[in-house]
């Protein structure tokens, strides 16, 4: 009986012991549920968060695109607009340039003329001190 009274009693604790265990279960449970819940909610919080962020930061980005757009348009209308002009001064420039190089030639050829005459004229003067009297007399013909 003795034998019969342990088995019941180690069946009591077995019994009791698995309430326990299970009640231990359902509280765990319970907890990993509201656990789940709260991560579920942080989840989406972040998921609306990064979905703003993004929005944002693509509403910024086309924003930045916009205004890089607009300044190259810009930049290729002044370019476009000063060609023309550029163009004009630079064959104005060369005309000058073509000008000044006519001119330039004429006063280099002027001058080497001057200079030729000079040297003549310095020249027939020397030679003509180099005569003696008479080849100045008769103009070189005698007494040379």
């Amino acid at each position: 009986m003795s034998e019969k009274k342990n088995a019941h009693t180690i069946a009591r604790s077995s019994n009791t012991n698995a309430k326990a265990t299970a009640t231990k279960a359902k509280e765990t449970a319970g907890k990993a549920k509201d656990t789940a819940g709260e991560a579920g909610t942080t989840a989406k919080t972040a998921a609306s968060g990064a979905a703003t962020t993004a929005a944002h930061t693509a509403h910024v980005a086309a924003d930045k695109a916009q205004v890089a757009a607009e300044k190259a348009v810009a930049t290729g209308r002044t370019v476009a607009a000063e060609a023309p002009k550029k163009a004009a001064a630079a064959a104005g420039s060369a005309w000058t340039a073509i000008k000044a190089r006519k001119v330039l030639t004429a006063v280099a050829g002027a001058g080497a003329a001057a200079a030729g005459a000079t040297a003549a004229i310095v020249l027939r003067r020397r030679a003509a001190r180099r005569r003696s009297p008479l080849a100045r007399l008769t103009g070189g013909r005698f007494g040379a």
